[in-house]
C-alpha cells in the first residue's frame, strides 16, 4: 500500500521508505529544510545531532546549528529519549509544517529514525556534493516504527581479499542507511591473518601477506585501524563482530608460528583458494596459551559481546595421526576426533566467557554440543535452528538459499564471476527468505535473533580476473563487492526489520524504483535490474512482448535481431512484436556506461552453445540394461564433412550420473572410427568429451554415433550430447 500526498509544488511524493515501517500517517503538511533550520537535542545525543547535521551539510550546503534544547523550537528538527518507550530500537517520527521530531527508546532507536528521515527527503541529500536548486521539502507525516528482529547482519570476508578501511567504513554506511546493526568481519582464513596482535606480529608479517616478489598481496589493520572501524560503526547503531577461526581455517597463523600445527613443518599461506587440512594442535597447552593471549588482545578491542570462532570445515586427519592429540584424546576418554573439536570450541568457549563474551560459530558448533549458550549461524541446514533452540542456544539465519551474497543473481551470459556451487539467488528470492522455521515451537521463536548475509571473498583467489591493477589505484574489488550486495541488501533488510504480515514483493519492488538513484546519488555501485516482463502473447502469427521499467528515471532499449542490445539502440515506448522470442534482447539503460544485462528469451540448451550443436538428451532410465549398453545418436547432417570433432556428454539435472565407455561412429551402418575412454558426466564431469575424426564423408551418407554407457538406476538424472567440429 502506498500513501500519496500533493505538495505545494505539484509533485506526487510516494512513500518509499525502506525497510518498511511499521506506521506511516502522512499529514498532507510539508517541511521546508533551509539553512535557518536548527538541530535540536536532549541531553546525551550531541553526538547523534553532530552525525545528522554531517549527512545534511554536503548536499544542502548549509553548515547547521547545534544546540541542546528540552523542547523542539519552529524550524528545527529535535532528538530526544523516551525512556518509557520499551520498543527495542524503536522510535516515532513526527514532520510538520512546523519542525521535526524524532524520538527513540535509545540512542539505536533515535539514530534509526534519522534514517528514516533521510529518506524522506528528495534523493540529492545522499549526494557528497553539494546539489543547487533542490527544495529541500519532506512530506509531513507520522512514523511509528520498530525492527521485527535484533540481529540484521552483513559478514564481509576480509581474509580472502583485503579491504581498506575505507571501504569497511562505506560498508557500514550503506548498511545504516538500510537499519542494519551487525557487521561481521571474517579476520581469520587459510588465505589471510588481518588483525595486529601486538604479541605475534609474525601472524600480520607472514600471515597477512601471500604470494612472492612482486606478485606479493594483502595487508592487515592496524589496533587502531580497528578502533577507528568500531567507533565509526558504533555511532551508526552497527556492532562489529570479530571471527577468529577455530580450529580450522587458521593457514597463515601456522606458517607464522608453526609450532601452532601437530606437524611443526613449515606452511606458507595459500595463493589459491582450497581448505587446508592443517589445524591448531588440540593436544598442546601452547595452543591453548596463544589463543588466550590472541583473545585478549581482540576482546579489548571489540566492546561486542560476541566474538565469533567459525568451528566449521575442520578435517581431522592431523589430530588423527598427532600423538599430542592423541594422548590428550585418550586422556578425556573420547571416542573419535570430532570429539577433540568439542573440547577445543568448549575450551575456547570458557575463556571467552571469562572476558563476558558469548561465542559466535557456524552451525557445526551447535549440533556438536557446547557446555555453555552460544549463537550458531545457520547457512545450510534451516532446521538445526530447531535442534539449537531447544539446546538453549540463540540462533541467526545466515542460510545459503537466500543469503550468500558472493552468488551472482542470474544466470544470464555476461553475468559477473560469482561462486557457482549454489544457484543463483535473486532479488526477489532474497526478499522471500523467511527466518521462521518450519516445526520451532512458539517457546523457542524468541531465540531466533534474525538474518545475516555474507560477502565471502573466495573468487579473488580464482585466478587473477577480480585483482586490482595497483599502478592505476583502480577499486574493481569495491565495484564488484557493490554490485554483488545492492539492491540484496534492501531485500534483506525488509526482510529483518518489517513484520511478515507486511512485507509484499510488488509493493518492495515499487519501491525499490528511487532507491537505485539514491545509490547514484551516493556513489555506491549497483547490479542494475532487466527490464520487467509484463506479458507475452502471441498475434497474428508473431509474438508481442510488453515490459515495464522498474529504475526511476531510466528508460528501455531493446533489439529485435538476436544482438545484444546497447545504450544507442531504440528506445521502448510501447509493446513490440517480432517473429521469434529468441530475436528479442532489451536492457535497461541508467546512462551510457551503465545499464542492465538483457532481458532475453534463451534457446533450450543456449547455455550449453560453446559445446556445439545439439546432438542428443539421455537420460540414465533410458539405458537398457544393468551394464553397459548403447545410446544411439543420429548425428547425420551434424557431421558434415572430413575432419576431428568433439562430442561432448553434458549433466543438466538430477542425483544420478552417466559413465561413458566410449563413442563409436557408423556410416551407413559401418563402423568407420571411434574413441573408446572411460569418462562420466554428472554432478562432476571426468573426461565427458570424445574425439572422433572423419575421413571418408560422403553427402547423403547416413552417420549414427552409439555410445557405450551405463546410466545409474533413476528416472530423475537428465543430460545433452553436444557435437563440434574442431576443424
Amino acid at each position: 500500500m502506498f500513501f500519496v500526498i500533493i505538495n505545494s509544488y505539484g509533485q506526487a511524493e510516494t512513500t518509499d521508505i525502506i525497510p518498511k515501517s511499521q506506521l506511516f500517517e502522512p499529514n498532507g503538511e510539508l517541511f521546508l529544510l533551509d539553512h535557518s533550520t536548527k538541530i535540536q537535542y536532549n541531553e546525551g545525543l550531541e553526538a547523534l545531532a553532530t552525525y545528522l547535521g554531517k549527512t545534511l551539510s554536503p548536499a544542502t550546503g548549509w553548515d547547521f546549528e547545534l544546540s541542546a534544547s528540552k523542547k523542539s523550537k519552529k524550524n528545527s528538527i529535535h532528538l530526544s529519549i523516551d525512556p518509557q518507550d520499551d520498543k527495542e530500537e524503536g522510535y516515532r517520527l513526527s514532520v510538520n509544517s512546523r519542525n521535526i521530531q524524532i524520538i527513540g527508546n535509545s540512542e539505536a532507536g533515535v539514530f534509526n529514525g534519522i534514517q528514516t528521515l533521510r529518506q524522506m527527503l528528495p534523493i540529492e541529500i545522499f549526494n557528497p556534493r553539494r546539489q543547487k536548486d533542490v527544495d529541500w521539502a519532506i512530506e509531513g507525516a507520522y512514523v511509528e516504527d520498530e525492527p521485527t528482529y535484533p540481529w540484521r547482519g552483513m559478514m564481509l570476508d576480509v581474509s580472502r581479499y583485503f579491504y581498506e578501511v575505507s571501504y569497511v567504513k562505506q560498508l557500514v554506511d550503506m548498511m545504516a542507511m538500510y537499519k542494519m546493526n551487525v557487521l561481521h568481519l571474517h579476520l581469520i582464513d587459510d588465505a589471510g591473518w588481518r588483525i595486529e596482535i601486538k604479541k605475534y606480529p609474525k601472524l600480520t608479517s607472514v600471515g597477512g601477506f601471500r604470494g612472492d616478489g612482486h606478485e606479493r598481496t594483502g595487508g592487515y589493520y592496524t589496533q587502531e585501524e580497528i578502533k577507528e572501524i568500531v567507533a565509526y560503526a558504533a555511532l551508526r547503531n552497527i556492532e562489529v563482530i570479530p571471527e577468529i577461526e577455530i580450529p580450522a581455517h587458521t593457514l597463515p597463523a601456522i606458517a607464522a608460528y608453526p609450532h601452532l600445527s601437530c606437524t611443526g613443518a613449515p606452511q606458507v599461506v595459500q595463493t589459491q583458494h582450497s581448505i587446508s587440512g592443517e589445524l591448531y594442535c588440540v593436544g598442546r597447552e601452547s595452543t591453548f596459551d596463544f589463543l588466550e593471549d590472541v583473545f585478549d588482545e581482540v576482546v579489548a578491542l571489540f566492546p561486542s559481546k560476541y566474538i565469533h570462532v567459525g568451528g566449521d570445515e575442520a578435517k581431522y586427519d592431523r589430530w588423527a595421526q598427532c600423538s599430542h592429540c592423541q594422548k590428550r584424546k585418550e586422556t578425556l576418554g573420547l571416542e573419535k576426533e570430532a570429539d577433540l573439536q568439542v573440547y577445543f570450541t568448549n575450551r575456547i568457549q570458557k575463556v571467552l566467557k571469562n572476558h563476558g563474551k558469548i561465542i559466535v560459530g557456524w552451525d557445526e558448533i551447535i549440533e556438536r554440543g557446547l557446555d555453555d549458550k552460544a549463537v550458531g549461524m545457520v547457512w545450510h541446514n534451516k532446521k538445526k535452528a530447531i535442534l539449537g533452540t531447544q539446546a538453549g542456544h540463540d540462533m541467526v539465519m545466515a542460510l545459503s538459499s537466500h543469503a550468500y551474497f558472493d552468488v551472482a543473481e542470474s544466470n544470464i551470459p555476461g553475468e559477473v564471476k560469482a561462486a557457482t556451487w549454489l544457484s543463483p539467488i535473486s532479488l526477489e528470492k532474497v526478499y522471500g527468505m523467511d527466518p521462521v522455521v518450519e516445526g520451532l515451537g512458539d517457546e523457542f521463536k524468541s531465540q531466533v535473533l534474525g538474518v545475516h548475509a555474507t560477502l565471502w571473498s573466495d573468487q579473488f583467489i580464482h585466478g587473477t580476473i577480480l585483482q586490482e591493477i595497483q599502478p592505476i589505484n583502480e577499486n574493481r574489488s569495491e565495484k564488484y563487492f557493490d554490485y554483488l550486495t545492492f539492491p540484496r541488501m534492501a531485500a534483506l533488510a525488509e526482510v529483518a526489520w518489517t513484520e511478515k504480515s507486511r512485507k509484499d514483493w510488488s509493493d518492495f519492488e515499487q519501491r525499490m524504483r528511487k532507491h537505485y538513484n539514491r545509490y547514484d546519488e551516493a556513489g555506491y555501485g549497483y547490479r542494475v535490474p532487466q527490464p520487467k516482463l509484463i506479458g507475452k502473447k502471441e498475434m497474428d502469427g508473431s509474438i508481442e512482448v510488453t515490459m515495464e521499467n522498474v529504475v526511476e528515471g531510466a528508460h528501455i532499449t531493446y533489439t529485435t535481431n538476436g544482438l545484444k542490445p546497447n545504450s544507442y539502440d531504440k528506445i521502448y515506448t510501447k509493446p513490440v512484436r517480432v517473429e521469434k522470442l529468441s530475436d528479442f534482447k532489451a536492457i535497461t539503460v541508467v546512462n551510457r556506461q551503465q545499464f542492465s544485462l538483457p532481458l532475453y528469451f534463451p534457446e533450450k540448451y543456449e547455455q550449453f552453445k560453446k559445446f556445439g550443436t545439439l546432438l542428443g538428451e539421455w537420460k540414465p532410465a533410458l539405458i537398457k540394461g544393468v551394464n553397459f549398453g548403447e545410446l544411439e545418436l543420429n548425428s547425420t547432417g551434424k557431421i558434415n564433412g572430413n575432419g576431428t570433432y568433439e562430442v561432448t556428454f553434458i549433466y543438466t539435472d538430477g542425483a544420478h550420473k552417466l559413465e561413458i565407455e566410449g563413442v563409436s561412429v557408423y556410416k551407413n551402418r559401418q563402423l568407420i572410427t571411434e574413441d573408446r575412454h572411460k569418462g562420466e558426466t554428472g554432478p562432476t564431469s571426468i573426461d565427458n568429451t570424445y574425439n572422433i575424426k572423419i575421413d571418408g564423408y560422403e553427402t547423403g551418407a547416413e552417420f549414427i554415433i552409439k555410445a557405450k554407457v551405463r546410466g545409474d538406476i533413476g528416472n530423475d538424472s537428465y543430460g545433452v550430447v553436444f557435437i563440434k567440429k574442431k576443424d
